[in-house]
C-alpha cells in the first residue's frame, strides 16, 4: 500500500509542525493547514486520505470542517480524527453526528496517535475495497440492463408488426413487459388461405420466461417454414388442437433445453368465410366482440403445455362476422390488482371492450393500457411496469368496405 497522505489542521504553528514532524518519520505524507478554510481548499486539490483537526479554531471548528467535508463529498472517503481536550460524553456525540470518525486528546501521546493512525488506514482500506468492488457491481449492473434492453428489442422485433391488415382482416395489440423481457409472446400471419394466429403466456418473469416464450415463438416458425407442421399430411391447414399436441410433446420431452409451460390460444380463420378454430390450452377464454355489444366466449378451456405428456386437446370452432372482435388476452390484465388488492377482472375487460366499440384499435389499444395502468394505480416510477405481463392482441373482420 502506498504511503497515506494525512492533513493536519491547526492553528497552533509549533504542534502543527509537532505533529508533522512525528508522521513524516513514520513514513506518512503530510500537508499542513492552519484552519478549516485552508483546509477544504488542500483536500479539493491533493488526495488527503486522512484529516487530524483541532476541535477549537478560529474562522471554522473543527466540528464545522468535519460537516463541510462530509457535505461535499470528494469523490473519496476521507477519514477524520478531532483533536479535543473535551471529555463529556455529549460532546462527542456532538463530533460522531458531525462526521468524525475517532477522537485523540490533547495533549496526544504518540502510542496513542500512531495507534489511530493504523487504525485509520484500516479502515480506509476497508472503504477502498468496498468501493472497488461496488464499481465492479456498477458495472456488472450496467452490462445486465445493457443485455436485456437488446433482449427486449429481440422479443420485440418478434412480435407483429401494428395495425395489421390480411384482406378484410385487421389487427393491432397492446404489451406492457413486467420486466425487461417478458414471458408473453403473440403474433398475427398468413397460413394458406387462413389467418393464423397464437398467444402464449410461459409460467414465470424474467429471462427465463422471455427465453421459453421466444423458443414457442422458433417453432411456429419452424412449422409454418421448415417442418410444415402446421399443415396436415394432404397439405390442408392442420387443425390447432393437434399443433398444440405437437408442442407439448416437444416441451415434455427429456430432450427439452427448458423446463417449464405455457398456457397457449392457438387458431385459424378462414379469409373467405370468417369461420375458425382454436385451441385453449390453459389459456384465459378469449372472446368476441359483436357488433350489437353481445359478448361471445370462444372456448373449452385444456390444459397448459409443457405439464405432461399424451394429453390432448379439442378445437373450438367460431365465426367472426364482419364488424365483430376476437380479443385474446393474459391473465396480467384479469390478474391486475388496484391498491386494495381488488383484481380487475375478466367482466371488467369484457365491459371495457364492449362499451369501446366504437373506437378504432388503434386508438382503443393505447386507452385500454392508460386505464388499465390507472386501475393499478402505480406511482410515477412504475407507472409503465406491471406486476405481471399485459398481453391484449385483437382481430377485427372490417368487411370488404371496411
Amino acid at each position: 500500500m502506498s504511503a497515506l497522505h494525512v492533513l493536519i489542521v491547526e492553528d497552533s504553528v509549533i504542534y502543527r509542525r509537532l505533529l508533522s514532524r512525528m508522521l513524516v518519520q513514520w513514513g506518512y505524507i503530510v500537508s499542513e493547514a492552519e484552519n478549516g478554510i485552508a483546509a477544504l481548499e488542500i483536500l479539493a486539490t491533493q488526495p488527503v486520505s486522512l484529516m487530524i483537526s483541532d476541535w477549537e479554531m478560529p474562522e471554522m471548528d473543527g466540528l464545522t470542517l468535519c460537516r463541510e467535508i462530509r457535505s461535499r463529498q470528494f469523490g473519496r472517503y476521507i477519514y477524520l480524527i478531532l483533536l479535543t481536550a473535551r471529555e463529556d460524553s455529549g460532546d462527542l456525540m456532538r463530533g460522531f453526528d458531525a462526521g468524525a470518525d475517532d477522537f485523540l486528546k490533547k495533549p496526544v501521546e504518540q502510542g496513542e496517535l500512531r495507534a489511530r493512525l493504523h487504525a485509520g488506514a484500516r479502515i480506509l482500506t476497508l472503504e477502498a475495497t468496498l468501493a472497488a468492488r461496488n464499481a465492479r457491481l456498477s458495472e456488472a449492473l450496467q452490462q445486465i440492463e445493457q443485455d436485456l434492453e437488446m433482449a427486449a428489442r429481440v422479443q420485440h422485433s418478434i412480435l407483429p408488426s401494428h395495425q395489421l391488415r390480411y384482406r378484410d382482416y385487421f389487427s393491432d395489440w397492446l404489451f406492457l413487459p413486467s420486466a425487461w423481457v417478458s414471458g408473453d409472446i403473440f403474433n398475427v400471419f398468413p397460413l394458406d388461405n387462413h389467418l393464423g394466429f397464437y398467444c402464449v403466456d410461459v409460467s414465470g418473469h424474467g429471462v427465463g420466461a422471455a427465453m421459453m416464450s421466444l423458443a414457442v415463438a422458433r417453432q411456429f416458425l419452424h412449422g409454418r417454414a421448415v417442418e410444415r407442421f402446421l399443415f396436415s399430411a394432404d397439405d390442408e391447414v392442420a387443425s390447432p388442437a393437434e399443433v398444440v399436441r405437437i408442442l407439448n410433446g416437444r416441451f415434455c420431452s427429456d430432450e427439452a433445453d427448458i423446463v417449464s409451460y405455457f398456457t397457449m390460444i392457438y387458431g385459424v380463420i378462414d379469409l373467405d368465410t370468417g369461420v375458425g378454430r382454436l385451441c385453449q390450452a390453459g389459456h384465459p377464454t378469449p372472446f368476441i366482440v359483436t357488433t350489437t355489444g353481445e359478448i361471445r366466449p370462444v372456448g373449452t378451456g385444456g390444459a397448459p403445455v409443457g405439464l405432461m405428456p399424451d394429453l390432448h386437446w379439442t378445437d373450438t370452432r367460431f365465426a367472426l362476422a364482419p364488424g365483430e372482435r376476437l380479443c385474446l388476452f393474459s391473465d396480467g390484465i384479469t390478474e391486475c390488482e388496484n391498491p386494495h388488492g381488488e383484481q380487475f377482472g375478466q367482466d371488467r375487460l369484457q365491459r371495457w371492450l364492449k362499451e369501446s366499440a366504437d373506437l378504432t384499435l388503434d386508438a382503443l389499444l393505447p386507452r385500454f393500457g392508460e386505464h388499465l395502468i390507472g386501475w393499478r394505480g402505480a406511482d410515477e416510477a412504475e407507472q409503465t411496469t406491471m406486476a405481471d405481463d399485459v398481453s391484449l392482441l385483437v382481430i377485427e373482420r372490417t368487411g370488404e368496405n371496411g
